[in-house]
């Protein structure tokens, strides 16, 4: 008798087709019939197109979000459910037990993790709290009044690099502090930035950390970057990654942070999902797609391969699906 595929759900697929072509190798790998399933909210995302079968879903926003997602989960036995986007994380991580009570294993932080990533306040109070060197948070009346410049602007709960500025004068930050919705101030960090990729398992332990140097950023997403397994870098990682397990980080976690010319490591940010990056570390040997299928399995996650790729460069470029009307 043929055994059942082992069937995934990404959720909010968008551009991420290097990611669920890995996901397809892995399983392949393990010798795993797979069946890749995914939902977005466009159903012109070009992802959309790559898995066995997509379905249109509304708006994360919308309260049937989560019903939905358990309806598919639920009719086509999903075993694995990933998202790929920031802004559904806190709903599957608030209801991930309803998920697992149907058998769906939910690959995601704890609710305490994803709350502190999505809002930078809590971020850098918990940067804070465990002694992670980061970029001190200023208020818009002392930035206007000691007029000490350059300062960095983002949104409080924001993503994808979007609504970033660099503020270089009092005419900027007045500006800036009325467009940037819900806008946080903070010092202005000079450095190369990276994005670590984290994995963490069931029991806490960190099993990966992964430096990958920012070469080029476009559309809010790294489009050239390159492994660079810089101790120092990787020391300051681990402990970012130690006290985010100790508070229920699970799985993969992005991380990024400013290597400045004095060679201090500052963290900037913590987005608890695959990174857009992410496949230049699968590329180079890092069995994050594999180990997340064994830890929805319930088996023993595979040992790490030794001589991964330090100094490989990932050099992103426009594909194009064709989808006939």
């Amino acid at each position: 008798m043929r055994p059942e595929p082992f069937t995934i759900l990404f959720a909010n697929v968008g551009r991420r087709v290097g990611l669920i072509r890995a996901f397809g190798e892995a399983m392949r790998h393990l010798g795993l019939e797979a069946r890749i399933l995914g939902v977005d909210a466009n159903p012109l995302s070009p992802a959309y197109y790559v898995t066995h079968e997509s379905f249109p879903i509304c708006r994360i926003q919308k309260e049937a979000y989560i019903p939905a997602l358990l309806e598919i989960c639920r009719g086509h036995q999903v075993k694995l459910l990933i998202s790929l986007l920031d802004t559904d994380l806190l709903k599957l991580a608030e209801s991930r037990e309803m998920f697992k009570q149907q058998g769906t294993f939910v690959l995601i932080s704890s609710p305490e993790v994803v709350r502190l990533a999505r809002d930078k306040q809590l971020t850098y109070g918990f940067f804070a709290e465990n002694r992670i060197p980061a970029p001190s948070i200023v208020s818009f009346e002392t930035a206007l009044k000691e007029n000490s410049f350059p300062l960095f602007m983002k949104p409080l709960d924001g993503s994808a690099s979007q609504m970033t500025f660099r503020i270089d004068n009092r005419e900027s930050l007045i500006f800036f502090h009325s467009y940037v919705p819900n806008p946080i101030i903070m010092e202005y960090i000079a450095g190369e930035e990276y994005t670590l990729d984290i994995f963490i398992d069931l029991d806490q332990v960190v099993r990966a950390i992964v430096p990958r140097k920012r070469l080029e950023v476009r559309a809010g997403e790294v489009s050239k970057s390159q492994i660079e397994l810089n101790p120092e870098i990787i020391a300051a990682g681990s402990q970012v990654a130690q006290a985010l397990a100790q508070r229920g980080g699970l799985g993969m976690i992005n991380l990024q942070c400013m290597y400045t010319a004095d060679r201090e490591v500052k963290f900037i940010e913590i987005n608890p999902r695959f990174g857009g990056g992410c496949p230049l570390s699968i590329q180079a040997g890092y069995p994050f797609p594999q180990w997340a299928v064994e830890m929805a399995l319930g088996r023993a996650l595979s040992p790490l391969p030794a001589n991964l790729g330090d100094g490989l460069t990932m050099l992103r470029y426009d594909d194009a699906v064709f989808v006939q009307g």
